[in-house]
């Protein structure tokens, strides 16, 4: 079975399944998934929910589909299922909820790639109604993220009215290949730009909360921006962080550590 991508991030959008209007058809799709938890989750979950994006990533508010209610937490495995129209699908989604966050601020992505590493897309037809995943392992030490990093981005500038998504990301090491941004994230938020709380217009900053898994190593933080119709590979770097002066030029989390005051310079002339 291939690998899961694993991403984390505040992407907020996430909340919006029910929102979406079926109309007043029965929903005729299903996806199906076998969960597997190898131990037990984090105390702070809220919840634990099968999600799948229409398009991949996610920029508008209208675009989710997930399940109404948690899978349980207080069991080894189970079938959880998700009903959905018929059509196409990006990517398949699950996603985590903390109890101690609102607007979604420590959400955990897995998605499933498909041979060429981008998010595994299928389609809900009539001849086809159902799409079904064997296994989905979950383990607490995926789940739990005692740790973070913090900081603000500073752009040059507004943003240009053609953008998609901007994003910042931490890796254990820098990228060389658009398919490795996706592959081997450690955290990353979705939701950097003017719409989000965390945005200040005045100053044109963002600040940023990274959660991060114990017992890994970060040395590469970027800022990155997608235009609208670009390829989900296609990222254009604005920033990043400077290790320069970092001991060892990285972190690494022995134990549940908030790393503070990490600055980024974004500069729009290098999304051209």
């Amino acid at each position: 079975m291939n690998k899961w991508i694993i991403l984390g991030s505040t992407l907020f959008l996430l909340i919006i399944g029910c929102n979406v209007d079926h109309g007043i058809e029965p929903l005729k799709g299903r996806l199906e998934a076998n969960i597997i938890f190898t131990g037990q989750p984090p105390e702070n979950t809220e919840g634990i929910y099968l999600t799948v994006a229409p398009v991949f990533p996610p920029h508008a508010i209208n675009e989710m589909f997930h399940s109404p209610n948690s899978i349980p937490l207080d069991q080894s495995s189970f079938q959880a299922t998700l009903d959905l129209p018929y059509g196409h699908y990006d990517a398949f989604i699950i996603w985590w909820y903390s109890k101690e966050t609102k607007s979604n601020l420590a959400d955990i992505l897995y998605i499933l790639p498909d041979n060429s590493g981008n998010p595994q897309s299928f389609d809900i037809t009539k001849e086809n109604p159902v799409f079904r995943i064997e296994k989905v392992d979950l383990s607490p030490e995926i789940l739990n993220r005692p740790s973070a990093l913090k900081g603000t981005i500073q752009f040059n500038g507004p943003f240009p009215s053609n953008t998609w998504v901007t994003a910042i990301a931490a890796y254990s090491f820098e990228p060389s290949t658009g398919i490795e941004y996706l592959m081997y994230l450690n955290s990353i938020d979705f939701s950097v730009g003017p719409s989000s709380e965390n945005f200040n217009p005045a100053t044109n900053s963002y600040t940023f909360n990274l959660p991060v898994r114990n017992r890994i190593m970060i040395q590469y933080i970027a800022v990155f921006w997608l235009p609208e119709q670009a390829g989900i590979t296609d990222f254009r770097v604005l920033g990043t962080y400077d290790f320069s002066t970092v001991p060892g030029k990285q972190f690494f989390f022995k134990q549940a550590t908030i790393v503070d005051s990490l600055d980024i310079q974004a500069d729009w002339n290098q999304a051209h």
